[in-house]
């Protein structure tokens, strides 16, 4: 949907209209559809907007609404009722919605995002011999592929300060637990933010972007998602974000069309603290991840304080170029901070790249016509911490062609299943990455967003990962920075590489930009 469009649909719904809104089936994408191996990751961050009651400023969910805005006000517009009751300009479920996720959906829909359709992968069966055409059809995956990836190379460089400053900041804990985000989903979800706000409170969010404005934002949006967005029968990695409007609020039509155009962001509207707009928000969640963060998603509400709410997900699916064997999965002892721990360890003989330094060593495990999953196991006496917060892993991220110390060896893996969930509340841990005006109702600017409001705050911000692995696929994560590497132990022709303590692991794209992040203290 494109501008002119959504300025009509926040003036102007009426029955019909939300009739319209709904997508077609082709449109839409249920994450869970496409089961690509065993490798499962999602995650999903969800940004809540609220206001403060302030004297002599405009009150949100009272007896008074906000003026309708006339023909003549070209700047602040919306959907708010002149008489303070909900008609039909105000969304309402629309009765017989169902129970799907879809189906709930439907009745709150104002703007839905149209995903971009990516050529399949060819398939040998469906071209009975024809070796020529087969290939011409590969070929011409593999370019589109390739022309998409290109171009979000050219702006990762851009985002390895981002990596740095997030990964210290979420993955570094004294506490001996998992731990995991995804870095691609909290970069999309704050320059989303940043389209919200203004002032110093959007200068802040940008400094930790590394972003001299919206406009490096909106591009390095475009590419990315490009980049990484893929659903084509053998890879899928799902990117979806949304709005979610309280309908008694007139919201700036032009902010609006933004997010909608360049981040693909579906719009929903309706009664804030209502327990069918909370449910709506939730079964949104649930289906752009799979079901795989229920019980964080079952505790994300919607507050009659609310003004909006921006949700942004990633579900990724990808199997092994190389997939363990099952017949070798064993038991073996995990040797985490509170006491060895039995799991099933898988292994492999891989014939690869082996690195190394003073402080851990490293492989890269590819992931079928995606990027990888690296896997960074911390040499004795060094913790997961330290890998964390330091520049070396980024380093090596950033360009393992370059890294001093590494060998081809034949590398033995010995890799734990695991399955870890991780949440964090973003309202803490911000301010640590510079982030403080948009938490303060006294200093926030969030005028691009809407004028009929002022003393609105960031009241809450959930971010939540879950990443599993195990012998068919894997789903991790990526990120890169800066650092220098040491010397360390000679190249050897065969090598062990045992994952039998704290480790950390990213996911990295096609592109080489990161997806997931993680460190498994218990698999």
């Amino acid at each position: 949907m494109k501008n002119k469009d959504l300025l009509h649909a926040m003036t102007d719904i009426d029955d019909s209209y939300i009739e319209s809104a709904k997508p077609e089936e082709k449109k839409k994408h249920a994450a869970g559809r496409h089961f690509i191996g065993i490798g499962i990751a999602a995650a999903c961050l969800c940004i809540t907007v609220g206001a403060v009651v302030l004297a002599g400023r405009k009150f949100l969910n009272s007896d008074r609404q906000p003026d309708v805005p006339n023909s003549s006000d070209p700047t602040p517009t919306g959907n708010a009722d002149t008489d303070g009751s909900s008609g039909q300009n105000g969304l309402i479920p629309t009765e017989g919605a169902g129970d799907s996720p879809s189906a709930a959906l439907d009745g709150y829909a104002v703007v839905q995002a149209e995903y971009p359709e990516r050529i399949p992968y060819p398939k040998m069966e469906e071209y009975s011999g024809d070796w020529d055409s087969y290939h011409a059809a590969q070929a011409k995956w593999r370019e589109d592929q390739s022309d998409r990836v290109s171009q979000s190379r050219d702006c990762a460089e851009n985002m390895f300060f981002f990596y740095a400053k997030t990964m210290q900041e979420l993955l570094v804990s004294d506490k001996h637990e998992n731990r995991a985000y995804s870095p691609l989903n909290l970069y999309m979800a704050l320059s989303m933010l940043a389209e919200l706000t203004d002032g110093n409170s959007r200068a802040q969010i940008l400094e930790l972007l590394d972003a001299d404005g919206t406009d490096v934002l909106r591009r390095h949006a475009s590419v990315l998602w490009d980049a990484n967005y893929a659903d084509d029968g053998t890879v899928t990695s799902l990117l979806a974000n949304s709005l979610w409007l309280n309908q008694h609020i007139r919201f700036v039509p032009d902010t609006m069309a933004t997010l909608s155009d360049t981040w693909h962001a579906s719009s929903y509207q309706g009664e804030m603290g209502s327990e069918e707009f909370t449910q709506a928000l939730q079964s949104w969640l649930n289906e752009q991840t799979g079901g795989l963060l229920t019980e964080q998603v079952g505790n994300i509400r919607l507050e009659p304080q609310t003004v909006l709410a921006l949700a942004s997900t990633i579900y990724y699916r990808a199997q092994w170029a190389g997939k363990f064997d099952k017949d070798k999965t064993a038991e073996g002892i995990f040797h985490a901070a509170a006491g060895d721990i039995p799991c099933d360890f898988m292994h492999k003989q891989d014939i690869q790249n082996y690195y190394w330094n003073d402080n851990f060593s490293a492989i890269s495990r590819r992931l079928e016509n995606s990027g990888a999953m690296w896997l960074f196991l911390p040499d004795e006496g060094v913790s997961v911490n330290e890998l964390a917060a330091g520049g070396e892993i980024l380093q090596l991220l950033q360009n393992s062609d370059a890294w001093g110390n590494q060998t081809f060896a034949a590398v033995n893996i010995s890799m734990p299943k695991f399955d870890i969930v991780s949440e964090h509340n973003l309202a803490e841990e911000l301010p640590r990455l510079g982030i403080t005006d948009i938490l303060d109702p006294k200093l926030s600017d969030f005028s691009p967003m809407t004028r009929d409001l002022d003393g609105i705050f960031l009241s809450h911000a959930t971010h939540a990962a879950r990443i599993s692995a195990d012998e068919e696929g894997c789903i991790a994560a990526a990120f890169t920075q800066i650092a220098m590497n040491g010397g360390g132990m000679a190249p050897a022709d065969e090598v062990d590489f045992t994952l039998d303590r704290p480790f950390l692991f990213v996911i990295t794209g096609a592109d080489g930009n990161l997806l997931f992040a993680g460190v498994v203290e218990q698999p």
